[in-house]
């Protein structure tokens, strides 16, 4: 579902969401340890756990992430639009029946927002965008590496649901 701010009442990506999103992609395809556990191997590299923040388990111990992610909001009025899946096999997907083409298809109807763009932005205090001297981002500046991640993420992986067929794709502007 579209997440709407509480206050503005438009659409917008949590900040939360941006740095959950290029987090994950990161560790799906940087890193993968002997026993298969991607986590724990990121936990391991202090450059990402400098980045992204981490457990009291990890090799920096307790850390919050030096980059901020903001929310980001449409640049100007987004378009919004309906649309419409219409499941054709409700019981098969429920694991009630098999399926078959005399099952009613229940319409679900969703909002959309169509050609918008948005101000992504992050930040790091300058004290704490140093190079990076070990793990996989040596010699990269956090801010850097999320820049890079993010706009890889979104590009490339696109945030949110129905993401396999197009929606949450992003197309990259450049920085500003």
């Amino acid at each position: 579902s579209m997440t709407l701010h509480h206050i503005y009442g438009v659409p917008y990506l949590p900040g939360s969401a941006i740095k959950g999103l290029a987090r994950n992609r990161v560790i799906v395809e940087l890193f993968n340890n002997v026993e298969g556990d991607r986590e724990k191997d990121a936990l391991g590299d202090s450059g990402f756990c400098h980045i992204f923040g981490s457990p009291e388990n990890s090799v920096t111990g307790a850390y919050r992430g030096a980059v901020r992610f903001f929310d980001a909001f449409p640049v100007s009025n987004p378009t919004i639009s309906l649309d419409v899946m219409n499941p054709h096999y409700g019981p098969y997907y429920a694991g009630d029946k098999p399926p078959a083409d005399y099952h009613n298809p229940v319409p679900v109807c969703f909002l959309t927002v169509e050609d918008a763009s948005f101000d992504i932005c992050i930040g790091i205090n300058e004290s704490d965008n140093t190079a990076i001297e070990s793990g996989v981002f040596v010699g990269k500046t956090p801010l850097e590496v999320a820049a890079e991640w993010v706009e890889r993420a979104l590009t490339e992986h696109g945030i949110g649901a129905k993401t396999s067929v197009g929606y949450g794709l992003f197309q990259a502007k450049g920085a500003g």
